[in-house]
C-alpha cells in the first residue's frame, strides 16, 4: 500500500440470508426500532435461566428502552443486529462503540440466542456479520465479557480468534456457585496483516 493511502474498508452486506444447521432460513439484519418489543420479551426468557447474561429481571429494559438503545447504538456508529429464524428474533448480537475518542476505535461486543435457537449455528452466523459489520465502521479491536462457564460461547469466541486478556475472579454468584468474568478482545488490525 502506497504511503497516505487509506486501506478500503470491506462491502457489508446489511442483510443476509443464511441456512441454520436444521435447513431453516436465518435473516441477519440490523434490528428495527419496530424490533424492540419483541427483543425486550426474547431476553427476558434468556434472563430467567440466570446464567448467560449480567442481567436480571428487575434489570431488563423496557420496550422503549430497548427502542432507545437501538437508535443510540446505530447513531454512534455501531451495529445492533437481530437474528431472524421463521418470521422471529432468533438471537441478538450487537457491537457497542466507545463513547470518548480514546476508545472510539473498540466496540463491546454482547450476544445472545433465545432458548430453543441454540445449537443451530447461529451464534457463528451473528459472529461472522458482527466482525464484518465491524470492520466496515472501521473498529479496530472488538472486546467482550462471558461468564467461565459459559464454554460454549468461550469455544465460539475463540475459534473466531478473540484471546484472553483478563479474569475477575468470583465476579458472579451463577446457580449457588462463583463464577469468574472472563476479559476477551479480538484485534482487527491483528487480523488484517
Amino acid at each position: 500500500m502506497a504511503l497516505g493511502t487509506q486501506p478500503t474498508k470491506p462491502a457489508f452486506r446489511e442483510r443476509r440470508i443464511e441456512r441454520a444447521k436444521d435447513g431453516r432460513i436465518v435473516i441477519i439484519r440490523p434490528a428495527r426500532i419496530s424490533d424492540a418489543a419483541e427483543i425486550t420479551r426474547r431476553m427476558a426468557r434468556v434472563v430467567k435461566e440466570g446464567i448467560y447474561l449480567e442481567e436480571e429481571p428487575d434489570t431488563l429494559p423496557t420496550g422503549r428502552e430497548q427502542e432507545k438503545e437501538i437508535q443510540k447504538i446505530r447513531e454512534d456508529g455501531g451495529l445492533y443486529a437481530v437474528a431472524e429464524v421463521d418470521g422471529k428474533i432468533a438471537g441478538v448480537a450487537l457491537l457497542r462503540r466507545g463513547p470518548l475518542e480514546m476508545n472510539r476505535h473498540v466496540a463491546k461486543f454482547r450476544m445472545w440466542l433465545v432458548p430453543g435457537y441454540r445449537g443451530l449455528g447461529l451464534g457463528k452466523k451473528l459472529m461472522e456479520y458482527v466482525i464484518d459489520g465491524a470492520r466496515a465502521r472501521g473498529v479496530e479491536k472488538i472486546s467482550l465479557d462471558v461468564f467461565s462457564n459459559n464454554e460454549r460461547a468461550i469455544g465460539l469466541y475463540k475459534k473466531f480468534g478473540f484471546r484472553v486478556e483478563g479474569r475477575l475472579k468470583g465476579q458472579y454468584v451463577l446457580e449457588g456457585r462463583y463464577v469468574d468474568e472472563i476479559l476477551m478482545g479480538l484485534s482487527l488490525q491483528d487480523q488484517a496483516r
